[in-house]
């Protein structure tokens, strides 16, 4: 099995998130390949929100946007506005060789999630894309312990799920 994991990069929570499953699945010799997503031009976050409201998306730095190679594609957006950042959701869309795939998402916002996890599933699921599971992680600081033994175990769920 080989797993992609899709984060914001400059979200300490998201990161937390992304590396805490990535080293569950590794404990059960899964290969996993990390995608850091980043803008390629730094903005001010709400300069991001203005820009993809006008433009549809954000630039982003070369990465990893086939997901034809994966058998599972895991997907984490901090949340802006009750809704995944416009970095992430550029992402999203910009994914090719979706159709069959299993995604699971994942968002870390500070207050309540709102529409998020909706709008990434959405968009996956209109191009053909599978949503295997969904976790929302909600902290105002770095994951404590208790939040990291929730997403270990939705981690070793997943690959219970198989």
């Amino acid at each position: 099995m080989k797993v992609l994991i899709a984060y914001q990069a400059n979200n300490k929570t998201n990161q937390q998130v992304a590396e805490t499953i990535k080293k569950v699945f590794e404990e059960h010799a899964v290969k996993v390949v990390m995608q850091p997503v980043e803008p390629a031009v730094e903005m001010r976050l709400y300069e991001y929100l203005k820009f993809f409201r006008k433009n549809k998306h954000i630039p982003l730095k070369d990465g990893i946007k086939d997901v034809k190679e994966f058998d599972l594609i895991v997907i984490g957006t901090p949340v802006l506005k009750f809704c995944p950042t416009p970095i992430m959701e550029t992402y999203v869309r910009s994914l090719k060789n979706t159709k069959g795939k299993q995604f699971v998402l994942y968002c870390t916002p500070v207050g309540p999630a709102g529409t998020t996890i909706k709008r990434l599933s959405n968009v996956l699921t209109t191009r053909g894309a599978k949503i295997k599971a969904t976790l929302t992680v909600s902290s105002i600081f770095e994951l404590n312990e208790k939040k990291l033994s929730i997403v270990r175990e939705f981690a070793h769920n997943l690959l219970e799920k198989k």
